[in-house]
């Protein structure tokens, strides 16, 4: 079952995965600075040489999601290849997106093994198609952005967390010796000495390579070598070895797996990815005031064993980056992306707690009808199995602290919710498992009213025009802080008979639940048309807009067309990322005087300077349609007659063409 539940995930994510382009800002942003870090081969710094407005690193993000890039970049060869052969080909987009679509399973994952060892394995498959159905979690999981890097892990991490505290199998494990070497023998040990090494050592011996940190002792300055530097989480990594190996019960190594993938996580968000789990475990022991589960199986001594693990994997790259670039770094990243965004606010939404409410129907369509019941169910059904009910509870628990910890932060996005998914799908599945379990229809046939109510609300929302479906694009894309009424909605696209459709599909499923003789084929139903609406979602819906929200084929028809690489593509007043990534930077790239990127201070007369020295060549131009009507007037008068539009199939932007 573990197997199905895998390749379940595979099968819905990874087809045509990267069949479309980049989504413009955030996937041709992080896919630049991971192409710069391989093509750089630092793994230590991130650098985004992009535009003059900033500077050429990039800060505002920890590392994991880049790494995890690069190296499909450089496995998909698409790493120095020929100009033009990133915007001309597929394999760019296969290589950014698979290690998220893989981060996604590994959720979806957790949710069953969570379920399955407590509840039961139809809870189990349940939780699983909710999480991997939810369009938030599903859009997200095909999107090269940090957010499912840390999420995965963080709900592996909950996941194996919940089995080391509720798991009561202590039985001794058995051991191996080895001149005088005890340790278990068990595979979750070899697991969890693996995946710790597996993310520990690289980064470590990477660190020791490429850092060198120039100490300055009045006049005299040494430099240290990285190996010096590397040593106390050398010395962490065997410690971590040698203590696991002490553990004598399964649910201590339960809780070194878990920290491992915090430490993940924390390379991959910043302080949430141990912050947020420690949060819901800590609301959880205080909401069921169960603090003697901590004192079995050496869970307390694990603890303090699991937090080095955390120190080991997260701090090096810290560390190794504070030394070459200094406190404007931690600035950056911690004051500037993290509290500021948290208490002060910085670029985005504002909102209080009912921010995400709307977003939530949105992002669980079509269980977010269930969600209320579940949550009441709950607080108000009777305790029956203390396990089960502990899930029952950690979910619930997991989700109101998540939804509790985005809504007080005073920046906010749609996306922001995302981890607060995974716990809301264990308490649906939990309670599908009791409406399936009693062989009652009251909870089922109230459940069918709020339901058809509450998903009423949310389809007509998204079918109310045709541009209403871009609601699903704005999960995971920030197009609305620029265009809060949405960009300009392309005439071939009308998603409304489909979503209709779909509705209708839920609804009748949804209320079948009330009818006990049918409830079993009403879920199975209801599962199926989730599952097809997630393919409908990412393989029909994502591929048929991501020509209008994409650079891909624009740069590629410039590409197509251009008969020499003196041919230059001139792009004014545009800051969208994917400019940089489909180009390889060539835009950008070689001396400040040949740069064909405009932007910022004296845009106009830099772009009419770069003209008077490049008379008599051809040059393509890429711009915003909005700005298209400007471009005649920075042209010399004899250009202006040959200024035509090559291509203006994006809504967005257009490429135009003009003899200098």
């Amino acid at each position: 079952m573990t197997v199905g539940v895998i390749l379940f995930g595979l099968v819905l994510y990874l087809p045509f995965a990267g069949t479309y382009g980049l989504f413009d800002p955030w996937e041709t942003h992080y896919g630049e600075v991971a192409r710069q870090m391989a093509v750089r081969g630092d793994y230590i710094s991130l650098w985004w040489p992009g535009a003059p407005l900033d500077a050429d690193h990039f800060w505002s993000k920890p590392v994991l999601s880049f790494w995890l890039m690069s190296l499909f970049l450089r496995a998909f060869g698409v790493v120095g290849g020929a100009p033009g052969a990133i915007a001309l080909g597929a394999r760019a987009e296969w290589a950014v997106r698979i290690p998220f679509c893989l981060m996604g399973v590994l959720g979806i994952w957790a949710v069953y093994l969570c379920l399955a060892r407590f509840v039961g394995r139809r809870a189990g498959v349940l939780g699983a198609v909710v999480l991997a159905t939810s369009p938030l979690y599903a859009l997200v999981a095909r999107q090269a952005m940090t957010d499912m890097a840390f999420v995965g892990p963080m709900t592996m991490a909950l996941a194996l967390g919940a089995m080391a505290l509720f798991d009561d199998q202590d039985e001794i494990l058995p051991r191996r010796q080895w001149r005088g070497l005890s340790w278990p023998h068990h595979g979750l040990y070899y697991a969890a000495v693996g995946l710790f090494a597996v993310a520990a050592l690289p980064q470590l011996i990477v660190n020791a390579i490429q850092l060198s940190w120039p100490l300055r002792l009045g006049r005299l300055v040494l430099t240290v070598p990285g190996t010096v530097v590397m040593l106390p989480y050398l010395t962490g990594f065997v410690g971590f070895v040698w203590l696991s190996a002490r553990a004598r019960f399964r649910a201590p190594l339960y809780l070194f797996i878990a920290a491992t993938l915090c430490g993940l996580a924390t390379l991959a968000k910043g302080l949430a990815g141990l912050g947020l789990p420690v949060i819901i475990f800590v609301a959880y022991l205080l909401f069921t005031w169960n603090w003697r589960r901590l004192r079995r199986a050496e869970l307390g001594v694990a603890i303090l064993i699991a937090l080095l693990a955390v120190a080991v994997v997260s701090v090096p790259w810290h560390h190794a980056m504070l030394i070459r670039h200094g406190f404007p770094f931690w600035d950056e990243l911690y004051g500037d992306n993290h509290w500021r965004r948290l208490v002060l606010g910085r670029h985005g939404d504002r909102g209080s707690f009912e921010y995400f409410v709307r977003e939530l129907g949105y992002a669980m369509l079509p269980w977010v009808g269930l969600a209320p019941a579940a949550l009441a169910t709950v607080a108000m059904s009777p305790v029956r199995d203390v396990r089960r009910q502990g899930i029952f509870w950690f979910g619930a628990i997991w989700f109101v602290a998540a939804y509790a910890l985005v809504s007080f932060s005073v920046t906010k996005f749609h996306h922001y919710i995302l981890p607060a998914l995974p716990g809301l799908a264990i308490a649906i599945a939990c309670f599908l498992d009791d409406v399936m379990s009693r062989r009652t229809g009251r909870v089922a046939a109230v459940v069918g009213t709020l339901g058809l109510g509450l998903g009423a609300i949310v389809v007509v929302d998204l079918v109310e025009a045709k541009s209403s479906a871009q609601h699903f694009i704005w999960l995971f894309s920030y197009d609305y802080i620029n265009a809060p009424k949405g960009r300009p909605w392309p005439d071939a696209l009308d998603f409304r008979p489909a979503l209709c459709v779909f509705a209708g599909t839920f609804a009748a499923l949804t209320l079948a639940l009330a009818w006990h003789r049918i409830r079993r084929a009403a879920l199975v139903g209801l599962c199926a048309a989730a599952l097809v609406f997630s393919f409908y979602l990412l393989d029909g819906y994502m591929r048929a807009t991501a020509p209008f929200w994409s650079q891909k084929h624009l740069i590629a028809t410039y590409y197509q067309t251009r008969s020499s690489p003196d041919e230059k593509l001139l792009v004014w007043q545009m800051y969208w990322r994917g400019e940089n990534f489909y180009t390889a930077n060539e835009i950008y790239e070689g001396p400040p005087a040949e740069r064909t990127v405009f932007l910022g201070d004296k845009n106009v007369e830099n772009l009419k300077d770069w003209i008077s020295r490049h008379r008599g060549r051809r040059a393509f131009l890429l711009v915003e349609r909005s700005r298209w009507g400007q471009v005649p007037g920075m042209l010399p008068p004899e250009a202006q007659k040959s200024l035509r539009i090559v291509d203006d199939t994006n809504m967005k932007f257009v490429l135009g063409l003009a003899n200098l």
